[in-house]
């Protein structure tokens, strides 16, 4: 026994000690998660569970700390991204899955995958990533109505927290199919992260519920377009990929090849009637990072009950802005973006632009009310702003302030007097700290802002 035991390095002492302990903790972590899923058997989430829109989704993640810290710092490099191969075929993705769980309202998911998400903007932040929770990353069972993935997006360029929420909600009610949003509190290993938004990841569930069918060939599109030798750069999802590529071959051929009656030839292969509306709602929204404003967040879907593509938005955490951030487009109609090939192509012709046109006055004849819009942001705001640290909610009542001053310097003589004379703007005056009188008379004279508020 001596003998033996002088034979053993230290290291293998340890090495030993360490394989009983892992073997002890996944004894009580296979404990753990049979009670939990004891517990958990009572209560079933439903995907309106996820999807609420009178509440703030509690989410709690746990997972190992050193896996955290290798997550959350990982990022895409944009020389990378950006290079000529993208052409060819979707850029790598540097993101990989670490083994965590996750409490949803209470619900807990023992094991789930988690990972870091983002293409450029939103993945800079290593302190409050985006995320990806992978229900079915360990446990193949792990589902809610048959949603398997998690998105939740750390609202880096939405300052605001309203573009994606209330983006998306417009683009369903036109008939323009899109993800499903909510609020969620989000916390890592206790820390509280703030506000996400949760937002539907676009696959199997997303199409049964939009076009009442699954069996198509989707593609997302990222920083693409339907460019010669481009066939390989949007990234296949779901369906037969053979079948897909040769569709979209077809439209590329078509589009640098144009017929007579080209808005009949992108008919034969895009749904026009669809791609319309969410052209126009892309404008009226000020989607500058969209496919018509930059080539830019968007998924297609060959439908197989119409044979042809149809466009959905994603990506849209940069909404409500009169004009691009990233291109000099000052000189073009503001409602109208083109900078997409199909866009650009259908607004050279009459046709095309009438089609444009009857598209933007059917939306803002049925869907568009900016009464209920502005009601929309401040139940938004009720909602979320006591989950909102003070520095964020007071950067969230500033943008406010500011962007009601400046609409009302702007507006007609009997759209001012009606709101300066309204209980809102009371409200609003106090909640800023300025005396309404002060204010209205400021704004009725049209001076320069010297009151003395934080919010200006």
């Amino acid at each position: 026994m001596i003998q033996a035991l002088k034979k053993l390095d230290v290291k293998d002492i340890f090495a030993t000690k360490n394989q009983a302990k892992k073997r002890k903790n996944k004894k009580e972590t296979v404990k753990q998660n049979q009670l939990i899923q004891t517990i958990n058997s009572s209560r079933k989430l439903t995907a309106a569970d996820i999807f609420p829109s009178d509440r703030v989704l509690d989410i709690r993640i746990v997972i190992d700390q050193d896996d955290w810290d290798t997550i959350r710092y990982q990022a895409r490099d944009a020389q990378t991204v950006l290079s000529e191969q993208r052409k060819y075929s979707p850029t790598d993705r540097p993101y990989t899955y670490t083994e965590a769980s996750v409490s949803i309202d209470g619900v807990v998911f023992p094991q789930v995958g988690i990972r870091k998400k983002g293409f450029l903007g939103s993945s800079r932040n290593s302190d409050r990533p985006s995320l990806k929770i992978k229900l079915n990353h360990i446990d193949k069972t792990g589902q809610i109505d048959g949603v398997t993935n998690l998105t939740f997006n750390n609202n880096q360029q939405d300052v605001s927290l309203i573009s994606q929420v209330m983006s998306y909600k417009l683009f369903n009610a036109s008939g323009s199919p899109a993800p499903l949003c909510a609020y969620a509190k989000l916390s890592v290993n206790g820390q509280n992260l703030g506000i996400y938004t949760h937002v539907e990841r676009v696959h199997r569930p997303f199409l049964e519920r939009a076009f009442g069918n699954q069996a198509g060939v989707l593609y997302e599109g990222t920083l693409v377009d339907f460019l010669p030798d481009w066939s390989g750069s949007f990234e296949h999802k779901l369906g037969s990929d053979e079948m897909g590529r040769k569709k979209i071959q077809q439209l590329i051929d078509m589009l640098h090849n144009p017929t007579k009656n080209i808005e009949a030839a992108i008919g034969k292969l895009v749904d026009l009637d669809s791609f319309y509306t969410f052209w126009a709602m892309e404008g009226l929204l000020g989607f500058w990072d969209g496919y018509s404003g930059n080539r830019n967040n968007f998924f297609i879907y060959l439908n197989p009950e119409t044979d042809k593509f149809h466009f959905i938005p994603w990506g849209a955490d940069s909404l409500f802005e009169k004009y691009s951030r990233i291109k000099d487009g000052n000189n073009d109609p503001i409602s109208v973006k083109k900078q997409g090939i199909i866009t650009h192509q259908l607004y050279q012709l009459e046709s095309g632009r009438k089609g444009y046109e009857q598209a933007l006055r059917e939306i803002l004849e049925k869907y568009w009310d900016e009464k209920d819009l502005l009601k929309e942001t401040e139940r938004i705001e009720t909602l979320i702003k006591l989950y909102l640290a003070q520095e964020t909610a007071d950067e969230f009542i500033k943008k406010e302030a500011r962007g009601l001053i400046r609409w009302l310097k702007e507006a007609s003589n009997e759209e001012r007097e009606e709101t300066l004379n309204s209980e809102k703007f009371r409200q609003l005056s106090s909640e800023w700290g300025i005396d309404h009188l002060v204010l209205k008379e400021t704004i009725v004279k049209g001076n320069d802002f010297t009151i003395h508020s934080k919010y200006f």
